[in-house]
């Protein structure tokens, strides 16, 4: 608990102003770019897989879609994995450019050696390893950008006023709707609704986890279950790697307000038990508490 606690303190830290922010951005730039030239986290490929055929059980993708990624991030890498099997249009939306051109070229390359690793057909794996060796020869973003179809906006707003009602026909994530600050997701959703064309889909992974527990694994990763949220804000909450601790049904009712129907399949789940449930939470079912890690599947009806 000490290490969850210091983490909590240090991320505080970061958080006071606009200079620590940049200061921990530039920080986590170098640091982590280094890292990523020398290839992807583990888990990388098997969850765009997994995200992908999730993707096509709900909507039949197809070439010619248009699509938009929410928090693409430094290397692009749940896009790089779609356009591989599809010959389809995406937005990128990001609030801030990180984008690091070594990472994503390793990443791709990483990707051309692991096809065989993938749920896709041969077919499709032929088909990806002819668009992964044109990305190979490619020595700008730009070139990236106009070889896949790609389009890269920063600023929420920017990318949404770029996009006319009924444009879209999926918009996905992985791993980002967590750190969308809680007062803002109402429109979040509205949005989304707005640029999808009847019947098109907004299809996310979402971890609902206490980050925190990632500098101390001897700690529950619902840990945050335990602080209603004038206690969080106070000692814990975070600007740099901030969580809006909103869980699986929460998130549900919010989309299903937005106008969607809604599917959440948990895929990761904690027993809480143990844990002395926070008034904000305590109105939730246990069966939802322990989930940290599920697909969201909102559909714009027809």
């Amino acid at each position: 608990m000490l290490q969850y606690i210091l983490a909590a303190q240090a991320l505080k830290a970061f958080s006071l102003n606009g200079m620590t922010r940049r200061l921990y951005r530039t920080l986590g730039n170098n640091l982590g770019g280094r890292a990523r030239e020398r290839g992807m986290p583990a888990h990388y490929l098997s969850r765009a897989d997994r995200n992908l055929a999730q993707m096509e059980r709900f909507v039949a993708i197809r070439d010619g879609m248009r699509l938009m990624e929410i928090g693409t991030g430094w290397v692009h890498w749940e896009a790089l994995f779609l356009r591989c099997f599809y010959d389809v249009e995406i937005v990128l939306m990001d609030v801030w450019d990180n984008r690091q051109l070594g990472g994503f070229k390793a990443y791709a390359a990483e990707l051309g050696r692991r096809l065989d690793e993938t749920q896709r057909s041969e077919d499709q794996k032929r088909r990806a390893r002819v668009v992964l060796g044109s990305v190979a020869r490619c020595s700008s973003f730009d070139e990236v950008y106009d070889l896949l179809g790609f389009r890269y906006m920063i600023g929420v707003e920017n990318a949404y006023s770029a996009v006319r009602d009924g444009e879209l026909d999926v918009i996905f994530s992985s791993d980002v709707l967590e750190h969308i600050p809680a007062s803002a997701i109402p429109q979040m959703c509205r949005e989304h609704f707005r640029m999808l064309k009847p019947g098109g889909v907004s299809s996310h992974q979402v971890v609902p986890s206490d980050h925190l527990t990632i500098y101390d694994d001897q700690v529950n990763s619902k840990n945050y279950l335990r602080y209603d949220d004038a206690v969080w804000r106070l000692f814990f909450a975070n600007d740099v790697q901030y969580v809006n601790r909103i869980q699986m049904s929460e998130w549900a009712h919010l989309l299903e307000e937005a106008g969607f129907e809604v599917e959440c399949r948990p895929t990761a789940c904690v027993d809480v038990s143990s844990l002395r449930i926070a008034n904000r939470f305590k109105q939730l079912p246990p069966s939802d508490l322990g989930v940290t890690v599920f697909h969201v599947m909102a559909r714009k009806p027809t």
